[in-house]
């Protein structure tokens, strides 16, 4: 693909148009994947659960069948019309989170949250693909900073405002909507998160469907052009590219799923302060992490350095790590909050990195299949491992839950430095794949 012919590409407005579109996207599906998590006593208590029904709520429900479903969908952006892909996913989700408000059974909660999954899947074949035909190579990294950042927004925005919301909605008692029914506060709640990313898939799907660009000729033979081979021809460079993706997630998921408890064991801090301090803090630094990682590897890619995306997270991982290490440690709560700041800015990055990395490597016949790969990948290791590592810390060596900070600094200095040996071994095979690729 020849970059300079810039006319291949779609007109700027037409591909901000869609960034816009999939960063909203991804605001609400982290909103709709958090929410969950804050309406565990609620749901408990109507159900009558216990910890292990509700912890598959959030766990299993979503990441198994988000793996499972990334692969089959990866296929159809690689088949099909993308942004149609994108809106069904969207709708679907949205839809999903709506009904869980209509759940009136473990079971039926259950199985609204595995279409939640499955409609997520979407978003990371279906990203890497359309930003692949709507920006020429070197200015991939800046849409996909922007879009990734939706991530850290819709979590920050349900660490801020979704107690809030629950709260309100408590105290006027749920709501009532004439011709359904009754709703009590947490089912009001989905309800009101599930809804705005129905409107959201409908602007997806008037969305500029760009020409793919990248083809080779065998695109129509998948004998000689599929997932499989491009895996198995590219394997010495995928293994520690994936590898280093894969340790740097354990601990992105760690810190995320064990903050509030460790600065409220650590510190003695509620729930409330630390969910305010810690949304504003995950905006703003996760935001500026993910858009500056993109906007370094445009630069390096500029600059002629084709290993940029798997550069730029070597030391994204390498100044993330005294940060994480030290963040629980300190006695000073203003000092641990300015060193969590720090290891959300490079930590944040492993996912617009990622994307960019696995975009930068794969032929556009098979670019929404590598990034299913990437996306299960990361979650049947990272999201299933990261808070497990941190746990057996905490249970085994230290014996102390009251610890916890220390299991997360000793989390980071286990699995970072492995995350900056993978890349480094990575750099140079990743190199010689792009290249080739490229000519």
């Amino acid at each position: 693909m020849n970059e300079s012919n810039i006319s291949k590409y779609p007109s700027q407005r037409a591909g901000y148009s869609a960034v816009a579109v999939m960063t909203l996207a991804q605001v609400f599906a982290f909103i709709d994947r958090q929410i969950p998590a804050m309406l565990v006593e609620p749901i408990k208590q109507d159900f009558s659960l216990n910890d292990s029904q509700i912890a598959l709520l959030g766990g299993a429900a979503f990441s198994i069948f988000y793996a499972i479903m990334a692969l089959p969908i990866g296929y159809a952006v690689d088949r099909y019309k993308r942004v149609n892909v994108l809106g069904t996913g969207i709708f679907v989700w949205s839809l999903m989170t709506t009904l869980a408000g209509l759940a009136n059974s473990f079971g039926r909660l259950f199985g609204a949250r595995i279409g939640v999954a499955v409609g997520e899947a979407v978003m990371a074949p279906v990203s890497v693909s359309l930003v692949s035909d709507y920006f020429p190579q070197n200015k991939q990294g800046k849409p996909m900073g922007i879009i990734t950042a939706g991530v850290y927004i819709g979590i920050g925005t349900t660490l801020i405002g979704g107690g809030y919301l629950i709260d309100y909605l408590t105290d006027i008692g749920g709501i009532t909507i004439p011709g359904i029914g009754y709703f009590k506060p947490w089912q009001a709640t989905f309800l009101v998160v599930g809804i705005p990313g129905i409107l959201i898939s409908i602007a997806a799907f008037l969305l500029h469907e760009p020409r793919r660009l990248g083809l080779s000729k065998q695109f129509d033979d998948t004998k000689k052009v599929n997932i499989f081979s491009h895996l198995k021809q590219n394997k010495s460079t995928l293994f520690p590219m994936f590898g280093g993706l894969i340790f740097m997630a354990l601990i992105f998921y760690s810190f995320t799923f064990w903050a509030p408890s460790m600065m409220v064991r650590t510190y003695g801090l509620s729930l409330t302060e630390v969910g305010f301090t810690l949304g504003i803090i995950t905006i703003i630094s996760s935001i500026l992490g993910t858009i500056c990682s993109g906007a370094t590897v445009d630069y390096l890619r500029t600059r002629g350095h084709s290993d940029a995306p798997i550069r730029t997270a070597m030391y994204a991982c390498i100044f993330a790590m005294p940060a994480i290490c030290f963040a629980p440690l300190v006695q000073s709560l203003v000092i641990s909050w300015i060193l969590i700041a720090v290891y959300l800015f490079f930590i944040s990055s492993f996912a617009p990195l990622g994307l960019l990395a696995v975009s930068g490597i794969s032929s556009n016949e098979v670019k929404g299949q590598m990034a299913a790969v990437h996306a299960f990948l990361m979650m049947a290791f990272g999201l299933s491992l990261g808070p497990q590592i941190t746990a057996f810390f905490t249970d085994f060596i230290i014996q102390d839950a009251a610890q916890l900070g220390l299991a997360v600094s000793l989390t980071g200095g286990f699995v970072l430095p492995i995350a900056t040996m993978f890349f480094w071994i990575s750099q140079r095979r990743y190199q010689k794949t792009y290249d080739e690729l490229s000519s």
